[in-house]
């Protein structure tokens, strides 16, 4: 796919931009109970994997890139497919937040009528008062996702409690609104919401065991894009990741 081989291009570049400087990686694995995303379900019994790389240029910018893909293995679920995404993104640091600008690409393997998607996005993201706060602008590209316009928000607290443990809280509410045309209904916008509580264990200095449970609040459409919404449910799951 093109965009895909753009991706690897720039990320080629921004290593080879690191030759001298440290670049940060990390790899994980880990189950969801189901697969929910931005208000839709798209599968039940969902491993997961993950190649995270970051660093920074002289220029004064943070980047990463990254691949994560998921199989969703429940029995009866009309959207399960395999999913393998490929993104990458800039930062900049500007003292009292960060501004980020990014791209992401799915790709899909095992279902029926499922193009590749694209967007890019940007975003801006402070702390404050001890909470992590973010408000993300995304737009579709390509496939189903073109001209699709999302508003997100997120909000976040972490705590230390001692002995390699951190316990972390976050809450993220979109709204998504379609203007293109790809066969799929776009006749009103939606909105989603979820509530998330994890824990982060240090198992070791590069291992790190990640439990989680989300209320989620699905998006109050019967579908979008094709694919039907989520109904209010509580899911969870866990991951362990490895630093190098």
């Amino acid at each position: 796919m093109k965009k895909t081989s753009t991706i690897i291009a720039i990320t080629s570049g921004l290593f080879l931009g690191q030759a001298q400087a440290e670049i940060e990686s990390e790899f994980h694995v880990g189950y969801n109970s189901e697969y929910i995303y931005r208000g839709v379900e798209l599968g039940k019994d969902a491993y997961e994997y993950g190649l995270d790389f970051a660093g920074s240029c002289d220029c004064g910018l943070d980047w990463s890139a990254g691949i994560w893909s998921i199989s969703p293995d429940g029995e009866g679920d009309t959207n399960n497919v395999d999913e393998l995404d490929i993104y990458a993104s800039v930062s900049k640091d500007l003292g009292i937040g960060s501004v980020t600008a990014g791209f992401t690409a799915y790709t899909y393997e095992g279902g029926s009528g499922n193009d590749d998607d694209a967007e890019v996005y940007l975003g801006l993201s402070t702390q404050q008062a001890g909470l992590d706060m973010g408000l993300t602008v995304f737009y579709g590209t390509d496939g189903a996702l073109d001209d699709q316009f999302l508003l997100e928000g997120t909000l976040g607290f972490s705590h230390e409690l001692g002995d390699g443990l951190t316990a972390n809280v976050g809450i993220a509410y979109g709204y998504v609104y379609d203007t293109g045309d790809s066969g799929y209904a776009r006749d009103a916008g939606s909105v989603y919401a979820s509530a998330t509580v994890s824990f982060d264990y240090t198992v070791s200095g590069d291992i790190t065991f990640s439990p989680y449970v989300s209320y989620i609040e699905g998006a109050d459409r019967n579908q979008i894009l094709g694919a039907d919404v989520a109904d209010d449910a509580v899911i969870g799951g866990a991951s362990v990741s490895f630093s190098f």
